[in-house]
């Protein structure tokens, strides 16, 4: 009998505490409710998703892609922990309960493994029986804690002598605190090295200060962002010019090897707003592919060794023959459901055959409502299961607020990128 699986889309949870530093907090956090959606492709097609919202247009979604048995539940409270309001809400969990089944089992998905998820599990065993598998979360949950900042990816690279060669860290240093950073940037930029000041524990690009040789207002910056206080901070080279984003993910079980699950490139706009992602074949052909892959699972190896399990990504600057990974993401990433979305609706090797990628349309006129987008997109929209290229609207709950997020399938990248550009032109935001 296979295990039911649950999925619980808490995305919003490792971003929260970081955010509330910042103005217009509550409009970051909605892109992170929309981004809960992507769940709707992890995993197997058949399983409960436990939201902070509603999906919207869920039964468009299901119906189009012909996907059966998704159930959405919410929670009635929204603390900041997706885990805590679930156990927060007798009525959820008990059908969380009943989802189970008479195996009493669970299969349970987290976007990020969090001190209350272990809390979760364990009611959910103690009080109703039902033993959660966690195989993508991290029984040592301050491990996992640890390589999720920019200096646990530092040391631990560091540790493995990975400050040369073809994939490596920037050069840079750690800062105590805010009060260390004019210093160490002053001493970067008197090299004539550019250089990018991160917050510890930061998401989703936010915070980001950059500087360049003959810049004065480091500490005038530095006090006008909300985000740096007392915690570390991560001063290192900041990599531009002629460069690519690559990025790759692995999964980490408790016996097999680390597990390389696919590579992307990043599409941003600017040197810090992330917009997509997509994944090919033709990147294995890339200069970037090798050092990347073989240097990721240096870093796979030690912290499985060190004990941890589940997924990560490593996000990466590819220049000049040299692969510099600035991000490590302990958990699921924004492009995992790109891949789970090629292997569910197109097959186990649909790289062999397709490109797949996703973008995030913003500002979009009049805020259109999703018929309304239908009609913009036109034939552009296709299932996979029914042909070979197509554009497939998806995280439509900040659909409302002018954002649109799309799924795009190809046979080439080439193919999918000329997708893109005319979804954009479709929509009305210029090629």
């Amino acid at each position: 009998m296979t295990t039911p699986t649950l999925c619980v889309c808490n995305a919003v949870d490792t971003l929260r505490d970081f955010a509330v530093r910042a103005d217009g907090v509550d409009e970051l956090l909605s892109e992170c409710y929309a981004q809960q959606d992507q769940a709707l492709f992890w995993g197997p097609v058949n399983k409960m998703l436990i939201t902070y919202e509603p999906i919207s247009h869920l039964d468009w979604q299901q119906k189009f892609l012909e996907l059966d048995g998704v159930l959405n539940l919410s929670p009635a409270g929204r603390t900041g922990s997706l885990f805590a309001d679930t156990l927060a809400d007798p009525a959820l969990m008990a059908a969380v309960a009943a989802h189970a089944g008479p195996g009493r089992r669970i299969r349970l998905i987290p976007h990020t493994t969090t001190t209350d998820l272990w809390r979760f599990a364990d009611a959910l065993r103690t009080e109703y029986g039902v033993v959660a598998e966690l195989p993508e979360s991290t029984p040592q949950q301050s491990l996992r804690d640890l390589f999720d900042t920019k200096t646990g990816l530092r040391d631990l690279a560091t540790g493995l002598g990975m400050t040369d060669g073809p994939c490596r860290i920037p050069p840079g240093t750690h800062c105590a605190g805010r009060q260390e950073v004019p210093a160490a940037v002053r001493a970067m930029l008197a090299t004539g090295t550019p250089c990018i000041v991160k917050a510890d524990r930061g998401e989703a690009s936010l915070g980001l200060l950059i500087f360049r040789p003959g810049d004065d207002d480091i500490a005038e910056r530095l006090a006008a962002s909300a985000f740096y206080g007392e915690d570390p901070v991560v001063v290192e080279e900041f990599i531009d010019g002629d460069i690519t984003f690559p990025s790759v993910e692995y999964l980490i079980l408790d016996e097999a090897p680390p597990h390389l699950c696919y590579t992307t490139d990043m599409l941003f706009e600017g040197a810090t707003h992330l917009r997509g992602n997509v994944t090919a074949r033709e990147l294995r052909d890339t200069w970037w592919y090798r050092p990347l892959t073989e240097g990721g699972l240096r870093l796979a190896g030690e912290m499985q060794r060190r004990g941890y399990r589940g997924r990560f990504g490593i996000d990466a600057i590819a220049r000049d023959g040299v692969v510099h990974m600035h991000d490590l993401n302990a958990r699921r990433t924004g492009s995992s459901h790109v891949h789970e979305f090629g292997e569910q609706l197109i097959g186990p090797h649909y790289l062999d055959t397709h490109a797949v990628g996703n973008y995030d349309f913003y500002d979009l006129p009049d805020r259109p409502d999703l018929p309304e987008v239908l009609r913009l997109l036109g034939p552009l929209v296709a299932s996979p299961r029914h042909a070979e290229r197509g554009v497939v609207p998806t995280e439509l709950t900040d659909l409302r607020n002018g954002r649109l997020s799309c799924m795009f399938y190809a046979p080439s990248l080439a193919g999918l990128h000329e997708l893109i550009v005319s979804a954009r032109t479709a929509l009305g935001l210029g090629t």
